[in-house]
């Protein structure tokens, strides 16, 4: 059984949707706030200032009144009346010009606004908006027609003074005393008249700094609004184009998966561990070997059980049980049993499922795949009997080879000695004795040829075979192997029609091997031909590739014989008689393909055949 415990790919990927489509919605409303916070924060800060207008005007309205009050009658209370009442804009003012410092000191700020009379909630944003935006564009109306009124309240500051002095020292008369006091009252008046046209300068300029700020910032607000829509509008596009794609792509993953089921026989199940039923789709029915019908069957587990094998049953249960012992459910299990289907047919059944559920969560419940895996054990077999043929062909092979090389050695001393009692005239033998020596001779040679195909065979078989292909001029090789016939052929009365290839007709070969190929068709068509029959000898070009094709004049072959012509060792019973080792054509062959060639054979019995080798054109 195999417990590996799934990997988490798809909550990864599902938190990071989330997070994809959240965030552009969190920073959006995130932005909206923070642009409704500071809109309010400034109108309030606008508001403040225009409140302080109101107690700078009034201050103004008192300061001159009671001014004239003074000048009328230099009544000193009415001085310091007059004195009390420029604190106000004294104090705005020194505000104004402490925030106007590169590093301005706060809460001296703060300290002259408050003289200004202004509400001590109010002053850090009044601080603030005139830090952030008093020498802007929007505000500069605003503040330099608070500039010019500082200044026209110095001159009245002033002028106040002058009357305190025309008061205090007598020198003048009265006469110029009342003209000097004339003069300077109506200097106060146009002062006043001055002063009243810079409150509403300053009062409209700073209204329209608050329409504009409320433009701007109802501009970003709505481009924000608009933006977090469109954003909103095209992740929900967005969402709903990737669910359909995934919904399409479910559907094609559902699509393959039932294909490759189908092809595969893979069949489907479900077991409920509360109610320990089993659901099956039809192609685990079949599995199985029940009947059921398109909707799959639905059964008590037991009953399942009742089609494995007893022997198999004591471990499938204690890997079940083992399962559901281990806190952690979600597990792969893979296991093989053994099922009796219809008939009594035994198969061999692999369930591979998943554990899921329980811990709180849901009712548990194994699903998985069940397939039949019989063929494929009987191949794995059939694959180590085939493997086990191999090696012992091999090993048939090696010992064939080892035998024809120990073979060699007293098969030469016996041709040798064999030779040397023939030749001997000292000691001549008798014409039976010569006789028997010739035929211990002839064996000899027979299977040392045999020795020879043997070793040919096991070198190529081995790998240990190689040959060297280079450009081969056809006509000496072709003539040298007839050559090494002329024996057969003047024994057979064969004639022999050889007709010579072009001088400059070259084929990509091993010349050794091509000439051994050619020397073994042309013995054979020699051996197994009609006595005084023809051999004829063709060569052509054809494309890339020449054909050279050996033609008898023999008794012919039938399919049959044709099918078994290129074994070794296979020998045809109606030419048994005749000498051979039954490994010429099987070496033909081997040597063919290692030189990148091919023979093919065409015959009709009773009209000869014809052997046909192709090379490639060099």
């Amino acid at each position: 059984m195999t417990l590996i415990e799934p990997a988490a790919p798809v909550a990864r990927k599902r938190r990071l949707s989330y997070a994809l489509v959240l965030t552009p919605l969190l920073i959006g409303n995130a932005l909206m706030l923070a642009l409704c916070l500071l809109g309010f924060y400034v109108l309030s800060a606008t508001r403040a200032y225009v409140g302080g207008e109101s107690q700078w005007s009034k201050a103004r309205a008192q300061a001159v009144n009671h001014l004239r009050a003074y000048a009328a009658s230099g009544a000193p209370a009415q001085l310091q009346r007059f004195q009390q009442a420029l604190q106000v804009p004294l104090g705005d003012r020194a505000a104004r010009l402490e925030l106007d410092k590169p590093v301005p000191d706060l809460r001296l700020a703060t300290a002259a606004f408050e003289r200004g009379g202004n509400a001590a909630e109010d002053i850090p944003g009044m601080i603030r908006l005139y830090r952030w935006a008093g020498h802007s564009d929007l505000m500069r109306p605003s503040v330099q027609a608070w500039e010019r009124g500082d200044t026209h309240i110095f001159r009245l500051q002033t002028m106040g003074e002058q009357l305190q002095q025309l008061h205090a020292q007598p020198g003048p008369t009265g006469e110029e005393r009342l003209a000097r006091i004339a003069v300077l009252m109506f200097a106060i008046e146009e002062l006043d008249n001055e002063l009243l046209g810079l409150e509403r300068q300053f009062s409209q300029a700073l209204g329209e700094a608050s329409r504009s700020t409320y433009l701007a910032l109802a501009l970003a607000i709505g481009l924000t609004a608009l933006l977090l829509t469109l954003t909103a509008y095209a992740l929900a596009r967005s969402g709903l184009r990737r669910q359909a794609r995934y919904e399409a792509a479910l559907e094609e993953a559902n699509q393959r998966w039932s294909l490759a089921a189908q092809s595969d026989g893979l069949g489907l199940f479900e077991w409920q561990q509360h109610s320990d039923r089993v659901l099956l789709d039809a192609r685990a029915c079949a599995v199985y070997g029940l009947a059921c019908g398109p909707q799959g069957l639905n059964l008590a587990r037991s009953q399942l059980h009742a089609q494995v094998d007893p022997e198999d049953i004591p471990a499938l249960e204690l890997q079940l049980d083992q399962t559901l012992a281990s806190a952690t459910r979600a597990f792969r299990h893979h296991f093989r049993i053994r099922v009796h289907g219809r008939a009594g047919m035994l198969r061999h059944v692999e369930v591979s499922g998943l554990m899921l559920g329980g811990a709180g969560r849901n009712e548990p419940r194994m699903v998985g795949v069940i397939k039949d895996v019989s063929a494929r054990l009987h191949q794995a077999q059939l694959e180590l009997e085939i493997a086990a043929a191999e090696r012992s062909a091999a090993a048939r092979m090696e010992f064939l080879s080892r035998l024809s090389h120990e073979l060699r050695t007293p098969l030469n001393a016996v041709l040798g000695f064999s030779e040397l009692m023939l030749l001997d005239q000292a000691d001549a033998l008798s014409p039976n004795q010569q006789r028997r020596v010739q035929l211990i001779g002839g064996a000899g040679r027979h299977l040392l040829r045999l020795v020879d195909d043997v070793l040919d065979i096991s070198s190529i078989d081995s790998g240990h075979f190689s040959v060297e292909l280079q450009p081969t001029p056809l006509a000496p090789v072709l003539a040298s192997a007839a050559a090494l016939v002329a024996s057969e052929v003047q024994a057979n009365g064969i004639q022999l029609a050889l007709e010579p290839p072009p001088a400059s007709l070259s084929v990509l070969a091993d010349e050794q091997r091509l000439g051994q190929v050619l020397a073994n068709l042309l013995s054979n068509a020699c051996k197994y031909n009609r006595h005084g029959g023809l051999v004829r000898v063709r060569t052509e070009l054809q494309g890339g590739g020449v054909q050279i094709a050996i033609e008898d004049q023999g008794r012919g072959l039938d399919e049959a014989e044709q099918a078994q012509l290129f074994q070794p060792f296979k020998r045809l019973p109606a030419t048994a008689h005749l000498s051979g080792t039954g490994l010429g054509l099987s070496i033909v062959k081997l040597l063919m393909e290692q030189m990148g060639g091919t023979v093919s054979v065409s015959s009709q019995p009773g009209t000869g055949s014809v052997f046909t080798l192709t090379l490639r054109a060099a």
